[in-house]
């Protein structure tokens, strides 16, 4: 029958009724349920039951209990989040609530633990400036990897005889950095990339899953260069402090960390990264010529390595206070973004860790 007839039949007006079949009217004549019912020859009570159905379709009745605020609110850095673009609002804990177990694969937010250990070469207890969105940057790096699963074995000896060919993929910014975590991945260390959170001031980590190497890169101050430097600096832990690693379950390069016996070993880190990449001495060779820039390309081609990284050096070696040599740094080192596009995990990915890695593993990881 057309609504219509059906409005004359029950004496309704089309808007209490479209209200009621489709769960959009809050406020009912009750009579309406009566003449429905009958009309239906249903029962009142299924017919009220079905009204109900259709209204907490529209309006969701669902609240987050005291204790699960009182959690989350011990637990996460919530302004922080939202800062990040991961929370729309600190005060909505139902959409709060459901962002953190997709995006951590949780069943309940009270299976959320915060990671036990902290820097594997810290000798004693380190308290970081912001623990909250340091523990859960963690826990959202450990799900990624835990979800890709990479199912070979991890070579040492296959990561060294692999490692003079890594240079040479800087040179290409869009898919070098890709083809390097392509092949990495099949000799056992599997390598992604998670945007920088606010408050957060750390240049990569490395965790021991299922025995074997995860880096995860980021780079909160923007550079294309320090993805690879930061990619080396990690791949020298798995190389000389792998045993460290897996007995703290993971190391962060962390440049708020002061402890002495972190510094010796990250300096290390850095030193061979610098000298693998483009050494001091290569740096000053070319400084007399920095602002011939086709001298610098050429320069950079011999070497095997984007002249990006001849700058940004050249800037790290002139200092903070060096405007004219970050200057020059700025405008020839692309931005971490034209290397990061297939690898990239946005925060404000609304998709599932699952769902997200599922076609991130055929595209990069197969």
């Amino acid at each position: 029958m057309s609504p219509t007839a059906v409005l004359g039949l029950l004496d309704m007006q089309h808007r209490a009724l479209t209200g009621i079949l489709d769960g959009t009217q809050k406020t009912v004549d009750y009579t309406y349920f009566i003449k429905l019912a009958s009309f239906l020859q249903m029962p009142r009570e299924k017919v009220i039951e079905l009204y109900m159905i259709a209204l907490e379709s529209r309006f969701p009745t669902v609240t987050v209990s005291p204790e699960k605020i009182q959690f989350i609110k011990e637990n996460f850095d919530l302004a922080a989040l939202r800062k990040a673009g991961f929370i729309d609002s600190i005060t909505d804990f139902e959409q709060i609530e459901q962002r953190l177990l997709v995006k951590l694969g949780l069943k309940s937010i009270f299976e959320y633990k915060r990671p036990g250990n902290d820097v594997a070469f810290s000798s004693g207890l380190i308290v970081p400036k912001n623990p909250l969105i340091r523990s859960f940057w963690i826990k959202a790096a450990m799900t990624v990897f835990e979800e890709i699963g990479n199912p070979y074995e991890y070579s040492r000896q296959a990561l060294i005889e692999y490692f003079p060919q890594i240079r040479w993929h800087s040179t290409n910014v869009e898919r070098g950095l890709t083809e390097v975590i392509r092949s990495l991945y099949k000799i056992g260390i599997t390598v992604i990339y998670l945007p920088p959170l606010p408050t957060l001031q750390l240049r990569g980590a490395t965790f021991a899953i299922d025995d074997k190497p995860c880096i995860v890169l980021t780079n909160y101050v923007g550079y294309y260069s320090t993805l690879w430097f930061a990619l080396i600096h990690e791949l020298y832990h798995v190389l000389f402090d792998w045993e460290d690693i897996k007995t703290d379950s993971y190391h962060l390069t962390d440049d708020d960390n002061d402890q002495l016996t972190v510094q010796h070993r990250e300096k290390m880190a850095n030193d061979f990264a610098r000298e693998y990449l483009f050494s001091k001495e290569k740096t000053a060779s070319v400084k007399r010529y920095i602002n011939d820039n086709v001298y610098v390309n050429d320069y950079a081609k011999n070497n095997h390595v984007h002249p990006g990284l001849i700058y940004v050096f050249a800037a790290f070696d002139a200092g903070a206070g060096d405007r004219r040599a970050w200057g020059r740094a700025k405008q020839w080192d692309p931005t971490a973004n034209a290397a990061i596009g297939s690898i990239d995990i946005p925060w404000h990915d609304q998709r599932s860790t699952e769902e997200i890695i599922k076609k991130r593993k055929r595209d990069l990881y197969l």
